[in-house]
């Protein structure tokens, strides 16, 4: 940790545990008098201090950073799932599909024709990897996630179970009588060092791809639609839904239940606040926030109008107000 350790180095630490959690063998962090005090009253075995720390009587690891230590500790507790090398016995895997020596596929899944599968790449039980699919170098395809088909997944990304890559676009239109889907026959493209969390969707192009962008991180339960493009490192918070063909910029940072309408643009550099509805373009960097309520539309765009209006209207109020108590001390 780059730290000094106070106390004995024979002391058995087997895990990570959170501040305010005990455990004789777990080591936690406490980077603030608030964090220390909880640390106290546990039965924790071993804390992570910041270097003018006074007083702790756990053992403790002196550092620069606490919480930083604490995650490479973090990154020493991970362990990876098992899954064998090579290709299990149950696997399905088309006669044109290319799998690497190096790569693992688990048990019952299904890989189709023209799918590659590069070196390293882990693929966990009862996954299906559609035709022309390509599954990039060290990716993890965790259980049960979909790639229908022409989905590129980036170097060293993740896809959690449950996840839908490459599902049908959300598009129809209407002929007078009914509605009529319009073919979708583009795919996805998942960047380099991308993670999706579990039970997200990102629809296939109408034609193209819808494209995630290097480095995004993207939380559970989010829906991106088809055509959509992400730029390079943004994040994606759980419940958020972006509309077709929308544009996010690099280094976005959406919360959760964000909403985007279709066919905007947001600029780099870009945060959003929880439950905001963004219904046209952001050409500037900066935080945004807002809230939508339902109401009759004619009704909201004038009070949309008002709103506008409203630090001229609250000038104007206190200045009649003023003039009122000059009258009334008049009389």
């Amino acid at each position: 940790m780059g730290g000094e350790l106070h106390g004995p180095p024979d002391l058995r630490i087997t895990h990570p545990v959170p501040a305010g959690e005990g455990g004789t063998e777990g080591i936690t962090f406490a980077e603030s008098s608030k964090y220390l005090e909880l640390v106290e009253a546990t039965d924790v075995g071993a804390v992570l201090v910041s270097f003018d720390t006074e007083g702790c009587s756990k053992p403790y690891i002196k550092c620069q950073f606490p919480r930083q230590a604490f995650g490479r500790i973090l990154a020493i507790a991970w362990r990876e799932l098992p899954l064998d090398e090579g290709v299990h016995s149950t696997a399905l895997v088309a006669e044109s599909a290319k799998i690497d020596p190096h790569a693992r596929v688990g048990a019952y899944c299904v890989i189709e024709d023209g799918a590659r599968v590069m070196s390293g790449a882990r693929i966990y039980p009862f996954c299906y990897i559609g035709a022309n699919c390509v599954v990039g170098e060290s990716c993890r395809i965790y259980p049960q996630v979909s790639l229908y088909r022409d989905v590129t997944v980036g170097d060293r990304s993740s896809v959690h179970s449950g996840t839908v890559l490459g599902a049908d676009g959300f598009g129809y239109f209407w002929d007078g009588e009914r509605h009529r889907k319009v073919p979708q026959v583009g795919g996805v493209r998942i960047g380099e060092d991308c993670e999706i969390g579990a039970l997200t969707a990102v629809d296939r192009a109408t034609a193209g791809s819808t494209n995630i962008g290097n480095g995004v991180k993207i939380d559970n339960l989010v829906q991106i639609a088809h055509n959509v493009f992400v730029g390079q490192d943004s994040v994606i918070a759980g419940q958020t839904g972006i509309s077709g063909s929308t544009r996010v910029g690099a280094r976005n940072t959406f919360a959760g239940k964000v909403g985007l309408k279709d066919h905007i643009t947001t600029a780099d550099d870009v945060t959003i606040a929880a439950g905001t509805a963004v219904t046209s373009d952001i050409d500037q960097p900066g935080a945004y926030w807002g809230n939508l309520v339902a109401r009759p539309l004619s009704l909201e765009k004038r009070i949309q109008v008002a709103l506008g209006e409203l630090p001229e209207l609250v000038k104007r109020v206190r200045h009649l107000e003023a003039e009122i108590e000059k009258l009334r001390a008049k009389s």
